[in-house]
């Protein structure tokens, strides 16, 4: 078989997985239940069972509003009539036409009935039955302005003074754009409210990726997609479902290539050049596991001193070459608590140092005081954790020629400097210190 064959068999083939993990589903069991989709959920119910007569969603496309919608029907009653839009290029009789369909009328193409005075009489009736009607449309940043014009009128139809439509707008940022133009004033008058659905972070992409492995049937997620590889993949994925969706799954089908049990940094690097992401890759981290791979030196050994209020004091030797700082059971150093990232931060040996990269966690990183990305560690620096305080001892750490990478975040001035940071020469300059200045 050939390797083009192989691209078109299923990836669960080879990986001992029931389904395919990165497929476009409805299954209810591949819904990952993100905290920003969640409050999505959230939010679209408050639209409906409240005051409130529009609700407004916007995110980029691939961040999931689709199965969003999916969810909210799947958990409505028969309180409620629903028709959805979901088709762009669309003029205003055939809008008007998909909605009666959706709320049961049974007319044809060519139907010469005054299709908005029927809608407007329907909607009375379902009123005075005490039932919802609820029109959801999608794409609506790209609807034509003459199909937009019956939303607005749609949306003042009244029964006893009451307003009887409920909507759900959903589209990309630039449906803020349109909806704040001048003819859409009426519509966006009185209570509307928005909301913004963002894509994952670092840890979220890395739970996704597990959650749909899990979903598809695989018992440890970690043997089949390296935890070491998930910032990559949430850099060139940018975080958008659809991305991570379509990045695994090249990467999978690589790994098969490749004859490996599991994706390899290779599949990944392949993944992202069949799909044109190559500039989104990360850098830092490669070319320090890059130096550490070509040292041949014997540095000395450091260790990591741990106290959390509550804890025993604990100590952690630096053993390898990589150690994995999280909450995640695959972590070196794992520190349990919901404020430390799943993939917090990762100590690489660089020769005689330990450099101390911050892994895009949500909480960051201290040192001395003084928050960090990049940092190469010194005799007694204490690194703020979450509520976990960690005191690197080396006393070999002092000795070695300071990181011109070294990397602050850039934060207010007068912010405190790092211990023996204190030389008046010494620069913030872009985001890092230049002892050359």
């Amino acid at each position: 078989m050939t390797a083009s064959d192989l691209s078109v068999l299923p990836i669960s083939i080879g990986f001992g997985l029931a389904t395919e993990p990165f497929a476009d589903t409805a299954d209810e069991a591949f819904f990952f239940p993100s905290d920003q989709h969640l409050r999505a959920l959230e939010f679209m119910g408050h639209s409906l069972w409240t005051r409130s007569r529009l609700g407004v969603v916007t995110a980029d496309h691939g961040c999931g509003k689709s199965l969003l919608i999916k969810r909210l029907l799947k958990d409505l009653d028969e309180r409620v009539t629903v028709a959805s839009v979901q088709r762009e290029h669309i003029g205003p009789r055939e809008f008007l036409l998909e909605i009666l369909r959706q709320f049961g009328f049974a007319l044809g193409d060519d139907d010469k009935t005054d299709r908005r005075r029927l809608l407007e009489r329907f909607l009375a009736h379902q009123a005075g039955t005490g039932r919802l009607c609820l029109l959801i449309v999608e794409n609506a940043q790209s609807m034509h302005p003459s199909v937009l014009e019956e939303l607005r009128c749609l949306a003042a139809i009244e029964h006893d003074g009451v307003r009887v439509l409920k909507m759900l707008l959903l589209g990309q940022p630039a449906l803020n754009l349109v909806l704040e133009s001048p003819r859409m004033v009426e519509l966006m008058s009185g209570n509307v409210s928005r909301f913004s659905l963002s894509a994952f972070s670092e840890d979220q992409t890395a739970a996704y990726v597990a959650h749909r492995l899990r979903a598809a049937g695989a018992p440890n997620p970690d043997a089949l997609m390296p935890s070491v590889l998930l910032p990559q993949i949430h850099a060139c994925s940018l975080g958008v479902p659809a991305n991570i969706n379509k990045l695994c799954t090249r990467a999978f089908v690589h790994a098969r290539e490749e004859g490996a049990s599991l994706v390899t940094e290779s599949a990944l690097d392949k993944a992202i050049e069949d799909l044109g992401w190559m500039r989104r890759r990360l850098r830092l981290e490669n070319a320090v596991l890059e130096q550490v791979a070509s040292l041949g030196s014997s540095p000395s050994q450091g260790k990591l001193v741990i106290t959390m209020q509550g804890e025993p004091e604990r100590e952690v030797l630096l053993k390898s070459d990589r150690m994995l700082v999280g909450r995640g059971e695959e972590a070196d150093v794992r520190i349990d608590s919901v404020f430390i990232s799943r993939y917090h931060a990762l100590i690489v040996r660089d020769g005689n140092r330990d450099l101390l990269l911050d892994l895009g966690s949500t909480n960051g990183l201290l040192v001395n005081s003084r928050r960090i990305l990049r940092r190469a560690l010194r005799h007694r620096d204490l690194i703020q954790v979450g509520p976990a305080r960690v005191m690197y001892i080396n006393e070999q750490a002092n000795s070695v020629q300071p990181d011109s990478g070294e990397t602050l975040l850039l934060a207010r001035p007068g912010l405190p400097a790092a211990a023996g940071d204190e030389e008046p020469s010494t620069l913030l300059a872009f985001g890092r210190l230049d002892p050359s200045a």
